[in-house]
């Protein structure tokens, strides 16, 4: 199918990252696609577990962000510095000055995933302090910080504050999809003439020393039972293998930049692709199920295709995946519904393995993953894969060696326990 070209296209012109690296984070396109193309898993801790962590140079934030006194950037947690460093190297990569003025006009959208951990750290300290006995100083401490902390609105706050925006700004959460949901919200803004730049970020911090505790209590509640889902601290993630047993948590944010057609000719900015549609649904279930048919994932999937592309012109799947045996089976269903008989000749892959299953930014991450493939001509392959599980109705392409193709049309799929399920149909630069 032809695509109308048209002034209110929304098109993707930037990426930038804060997530688990080798050496430290992953923060630019490039080193964001040498990990994603050569199938890389930053996910082996020193002690043997298994954890996608990001580690920051407070120094060098701080000589990035002269304009946060350092007695404020002090205060700042963990993931108001992911969210600020991704959307620095967004702006840097799509060649937008934002201490200049160049965001001042545009919609901040940040995407969380509810996890609790940077909230209870600030939160607990307010609680539990003797006003009797704290100082003025530290009073105001605990209270700055937890203004700043215990809301699910601190990360847009923090970048939008930053940027000088004017524009519209709010923070989504609906699990996993909650970024995807947001790219989706952000091409309607642009489509609609609301805005003609969007900054979308997700962005989620789980504390790596509480994780032991949640996977002791999800082990001791499932005892003699076979679990739907596992997190795993002691083995790797292995999506769509064989031997998948459950999911490596990752910290991070992952920012994309979006704009009209009309503002990126104009300003003369390099284009990733094109969002051509995307649809959030969920399957009618009562309670938090994983749906196995995949029927949530299905309908959306089929609603964003509708009347815009056939099945026969889909290219590439970029998957949603944990590493659990129920979500490969899940997505197995998915692309068979989908394509048929085609589905075992298509490349479906994922870049969990890579960071880890990082929640509110996995929406970014795979858009951003499937606009380099198209961009570089070549399939990234599923990390971690190694012997692909026969439920797999398609080819997950296991292995470290990305694969030359031509991708024009394609699809990144996004979904969560609950069945909340999206959808996204990405385009070429030239669409």
């Amino acid at each position: 199918m032809k695509t109308t070209k048209g002034p209110r296209d929304p098109l993707v012109t930037g990426m930038g990252f804060c997530l688990p690296g080798r050496t430290g984070p992953t923060a630019t396109p490039e080193q964001f696609w040498s990990a994603v193309s050569n199938g890389e898993s930053f996910l082996s801790q020193d002690d043997g577990t298994y954890f996608g962590s990001v580690r920051i140079d407070i120094d060098e934030t701080t000589e990035r962000l002269p304009e946060i006194p350092p007695r404020f950037l002090d205060k700042y947690s963990d993931i108001h510095l992911y969210g600020l460093l991704a959307l620095l190297e967004a702006c840097d990569d799509a060649s937008l000055d934002w201490r200049a003025g160049a965001l001042s006009g545009a919609a901040v959208l940040a995407a969380r995933n509810a996890t609790a951990d940077a909230i209870v750290d600030t939160y607990l300290p307010v609680l539990l302090a003797d006003t009797r006995l704290v100082s003025p100083r530290e009073a105001r401490s605990l209270l700055f910080r937890n203004v700043l902390n215990a809301v699910m609105s601190d990360v847009e706050t923090v970048q939008a504050g930053l940027v000088g925006s004017t524009g519209p700004s709010y923070t989504l959460s609906c699990g996993c999809a909650s970024s995807s949901v947001l790219i989706g919200n952000a091409a309607r803004m642009i489509s609609a003439g609301e805005v003609d730049l969007v900054v979308v970020t997700g962005a989620d911090y789980w504390r790596e020393s509480r994780l032991r505790q949640y996977v002791e209590l999800e082990e001791r509640s499932v005892e003699g039972a076979e679990p739907q889902t596992a997190t795993l601290m002691d083995t790797p993630m292995r999506p769509y293998d064989e031997r998948a047993s459950g999911l490596n948590y990752g910290n991070g944010a992952a920012t994309l930049i979006l704009e009209s057609r009309e503002h990126a000719q104009r300003r003369g900015a390099r284009v990733y692709g094109r969002v051509l549609a995307q649809v959030t649904g969920r399957n009618a279930q009562p309670n938090l199920a994983i749906d196995l048919e995949g029927t949530g994932a299905l309908r959306s999937a089929r609603s964003c295709m509708a009347g815009r592309v056939s099945p026969e012109e889909i290219d590439y799947v970029n998957g949603a995946a944990t590493g659990d045996r129920a979500f490969n089976l899940m997505e197995a269903n998915v692309v068979a519904g989908l394509f048929g008989e085609r589905a075992a000749r298509l490349a479906v892959t994922v870049q969990e393995a890579v960071f880890g299953h990082s929640g509110a930014p996995l929406g970014v991450i795979g858009v951003a993953a499937t606009l380099q493939m198209m961009g570089h001509g070549r399939i990234a392959p599923t990390a971690n894969c190694e012997k692909p599980a026969e439920v797999c109705t398609f080819d997950p392409v296991p292995g470290t060696t990305a694969r030359p193709a031509r991708i024009d049309r394609a699809l990144s799929l996004n979904y969560t326990i609950g069945s909340v399920a999206s959808a996204i149909l990405l385009g070429g630069a030239d669409d």
